[in-house]
């Protein structure tokens, strides 16, 4: 008699389901076709390594179509090409920026690095040390001490900033605030504040970039030191963290960070 070869079949015993073997092949045949139908998605896999995202303010970084360019941006993704990550930098609104940051699997290129944030963060390495001052226009009082501060009519600074917090804890609480530094160099010029609080790297490549006359700007004396981190995250992965780390010291040690902050350093020597 001749055997008869009976074809795999779906069976129902009660409420058990039993699959055969087929099924899992054909499962696996179709999760090739199309990643996103099967149980590992690769695409949900590269959405949760880390992101760069920062906020402009030049000179750091620059804003070119939603994509971070600039000193920090080009330090971060060189760190980030070292350790495998995407180099992409995003472009956020501050609060948005630091917002991403605190959900964690975001590197920041240039944040400042304060004893309030210090156990917050993981810190990569350092950008460059900028210098509050207070700018004004020319012709205007060159502000050198708080009591010549607090007798500003109108002092802006940068929404949410550090820098409004240590306006604050200065005493000078009589300010008003914009949502970048852009806009507050065009309330300067335009003669709508008269003074601007602000690291003084940024206040100068704001104003140029704007192509106002550097002559117009001018600043008084430090008021705080502050160093501008590449930043990540306190999720990152060690091996991540640790790779980053070292990509940073190379950069230092063969050179190339010198080349990447010539831009800002002919800034601060334009004191």
């Amino acid at each position: 008699m001749q055997s008869v070869r009976h074809r795999p079949s779906l069976r129902l015993t009660g409420p058990t389901v039993r699959f055969p073997a087929a099924c899992f092949w054909l499962a696996a045949w179709l999760a090739s076709l199309a990643p996103g139908l099967g149980p590992v998605d690769a695409r949900a896999q590269s959405a949760a390594l880390p992101q760069i995202i920062g906020t402009a303010r030049p000179p750091y970084i620059n804003d070119s179509d939603g994509r971070g360019t600039g000193p920090a941006a080009e330090l971060v993704r060189l760190l980030a090409e070292s350790a495998g990550l995407d180099p992409t930098v995003r472009i956020l609104p501050f609060q948005r920026a630091v917002l991403a940051l605190d959900q964690g699997g975001v590197l920041y290129p240039a944040l400042l690095r304060t004893p309030q944030r210090e156990a917050k963060y993981l810190w990569i390495g350092e950008v460059f040390t900028d210098r509050a001052v207070f700018m004004t226009r020319r012709g205007s009082p060159v502000i050198n001490t708080l009591e010549a501060a607090r007798q500003l009519g109108r002092i802006n600074v940068m929404r949410g900033s550090e820098l409004q917090t240590m306006l604050q804890s200065f005493g000078v609480t009589d300010m008003e605030v914009s949502n970048n530094e852009i806009d507050i160099a065009r309330l300067l010029r335009a003669g709508r504040i008269d003074g601007w609080f602000a690291p003084r790297a940024v206040a100068r490549a704001t104003w140029a970039a704007l192509d106002f006359d550097p002559a117009e700007l001018q600043a008084g004396e430090v008021f705080a030191t502050l160093p501008f981190w590449i930043t990540a995250s306190p999720d990152l992965p060690g091996e991540t963290v640790a790779k980053l780390r070292s990509a940073y010291r190379t950069l230092r040690n063969d050179g190339r960070y010198e080349r990447i902050i010539a831009p800002l350093r002919k800034l601060e020597s334009n004191s």
